[in-house]
C-alpha cells in the first residue's frame, strides 16, 4: 500500500473519531496533534541543540530523586484539585498558554 494511501486512510480514521468525541475531548486531540507536528518540524530541521536538551532532561528525570519529587508535586497538584484551588488551562490557537 502506498504512503498516499495510508495516510488517507489514517485521516478517515481519525476524522471518524473526532467526529465521536465530546468537543474537550476532540480539543485534546488537536493539541496532541499540534504537539506531534512541532516534534516532526523540529526533527526536519536536524535541530541538534533541541536533541541535545531532550537528552539532558531525560537524564535528569530518570534519577529516582526526580521521580520523588515528581511523585511529591503530582500529589500536591491532586490535593489541589480535589479542594478547588486548581483552574483549567487555556490555549491560544498557537499552542500558547492563555492569561486567566
Amino acid at each position: 500500500m502506498n504512503e498516499t494511501v495510508q495516510a488517507e486512510k489514517v485521516e478517515r480514521a481519525l476524522i471518524r473519531i473526532v467526529r465521536r468525541l465530546p468537543p474537550e475531548r476532540a480539543s485534546e486531540v488537536l493539541d496532541f496533534a499540534q504537539f506531534l507536528e512541532f516534534q516532526a518540524a523540529k526533527a526536519a530541521e536536524g535541530d541538534q541543540e533541541y536533541t541535545e536538551d531532550d537528552a539532558r532532561w531525560d537524564a535528569l528525570l530518570a534519577t529516582e530523586e526526580s521521580q520523588r519529587l515528581l511523585e511529591k508535586l503530582a500529589d500536591e497538584a491532586l490535593a489541589e484539585i480535589e479542594v478547588g484551588q486548581a483552574r483549567p488551562m487555556a490555549f491560544a490557537e498557537d499552542g500558547e498558554i492563555l492569561p486567566g
